[in-house]
């Protein structure tokens, strides 16, 4: 079975990162210095060199690293400073497709792939379906499983085998703009999901102006992100030729009418896909126009920088409505070794120091690459619960939610086939938008294009 990933948009958390190394980066800057590089054990202040070869020693393993991640160099080079038995070269890579295209044709033609790469966890499945990885069981990767999250460590493993090693995450919160809401008769972030729709119905009928938020269908990243803490996720799969697809099951149909009908009332929008580059979702954010956004541990840093004198120091970011039982997840990376490595013993232990040390993670937390991690130490430091930047509202912190709720993600399977999974959202979303359609139809539309697609790549299909 041949399958190409080649045609994939960038993760939402790449547009993240990218945001972060201008204006955002700089106003986030003040409140990291806390966490920064003097913590690293076995490393110096004023250490760091985008050329990271330049530490390495004479007669050292080489080993080639792709990533996207602004600063990963800094983790890389604090490797190549405490192991001079590894040479750790880090190429940077334009995030999503900008890697996965160079990187499917070195690994076709055998010749110039990395021996690790940023591979976001709903695309590892593509590469393990072509057998891309290694297996990192050999190469005591278990040893690390009770160190992460547990559904950052299922997304990553099947059967006895590691295909790579869990980085970041994205849990997810509920963006809220109290000092607008409060206004409005709104005081306190909804807990549940049927308070989220009453508040919606009170903010609408107090300000037909506003919109209490606003259902981007044409992201689906985000909208599997709601699904799964719903449980009405609509994939599995087992590594295998069996896939099963269910976007028209009783809770899947039960999610989509929920938010229909908030759409039908007119108490939130429907006209944004919220989070493209030409949307205008983040300046109605900052304008008062929408007043919460469902969105991931990331989401507010990458807001940052569309924030003004109108909306700052107004939000917090409370955890996501139902989030006391059950959350969701949008965004994150894994770190494989390719099969394609001449050292894959040297470049799993580069894998499993970056994503399972304290010495990785203590920077990895800071500006500009401010991952959240999955790594389960990193999530319970003190940096979790303090962090804050500036659009925040006085004394509130960014990541303390998300960092709560992480533990509390239900398990998923990605299907082999996101690429084509998140370009049919995004046709289909445009018929959502212009009023033609609603969300339960646009799941029967996934439903029935999905599963003849999957077909086609030769896989048996369950509904």
């Amino acid at each position: 079975m041949i399958y190409n990933d080649g045609h994939r948009r960038h993760g939402r958390h790449v547009l993240l990162r990218k945001s972060l190394c201008g204006a955002s980066a700089v106003a986030l800057s003040a409140s990291l210095l806390a966490f920064g590089p003097s913590m690293v054990a076995g490393a110096s202040a004023a250490t760091y060199s985008t050329n990271t070869t330049s530490y390495c020693k004479s007669g050292a393993t080489p080993i080639t690293f792709w990533g996207w991640v602004p600063g990963m160099y800094r983790m890389v080079d604090v490797f190549n400073q405490t192991h001079p038995s590894i040479c750790v070269d880090f190429v940077t890579k334009v995030g999503g497709s900008g890697e996965y295209i160079p990187l499917l044709n070195a690994l076709k033609a055998h010749s110039g792939a990395p021996d690790v790469a940023e591979i976001e966890f709903d695309v590892l499945p593509s590469f393990e379906v072509l057998h891309y990885v290694t297996n990192l069981a050999p190469y005591g990767a278990g040893k690390y499983a009770k160190d992460f999250v547990y559904w950052a460590w299922s997304e990553v493993s099947q059967k006895g085998s590691i295909w790579a090693m869990p980085m970041d995450g994205g849990s997810m919160g509920l963006l809220f703009n109290k000092g607008a809401l409060s206004k409005l008769g709104v005081s306190t972030p909804p807990t549940s999901w049927s308070q989220f729709a009453a508040d919606a119905a009170k903010v609408h009928a107090a300000d037909p102006k506003a919109y209490f938020g606003d259902f981007a269908a044409g992201d689906g990243q985000w909208v599997l992100s709601l699904m799964q803490q719903a449980g009405a996720w609509p994939f599995v799969w087992d590594g295998g030729s069996k896939v099963t697809i269910d976007f028209t099951g009783k809770a899947q149909m039960a999610f989509a009418n929920y938010w229909q009908n908030l759409v039908n009332s007119g108490d939130i929008a429907h006209v944004n896909d919220s989070f493209s580059s030409n949307s205008p979702f983040f300046e109605g954010l900052n304008d008062g126009l929408y007043l919460t956004w469902p969105t991931s541990a990331w989401g507010p840093s990458y807001f940052a920088s569309y924030v003004t004198s109108k909306s700052a120091g107004h939000w917090v970011q409370a955890a996501l409505p139902g989030s006391t039982t059950s959350s969701g997840n949008w965004g994150g990376s894994t770190y494989p070794v390719f099969s394609e490595s001449k050292y894959p013993a040297q470049a799993a232990e580069f894998a499993e120091w970056l994503t399972a040390s304290s010495q990785s993670w203590n920077i990895a937390v800071t500006s500009p690459s401010l991952l959240f991690p999955t790594y389960k130490p990193e999530l319970a430091a003190p940096a979790m619960s303090s962090l804050t930047i500036p659009m925040l509202e006085k004394g509130t912190a960014l990541f303390a939610n998300p960092a709560k709720t992480a533990p509390k993600i239900p398990a998923i399977t990605w299907p082999p086939f996101m690429t084509y999974f998140l370009n049919s959202t995004t046709a289909w979303a445009a018929k959502f938008f212009a009023g033609t359609q609603t969300i339960p139809q646009y799941f029967q539309l996934l439903q029935n294009d999905m599963v003849t697609y999957a077909k086609q790549q030769g896989f048996q299909v369950s509904t």
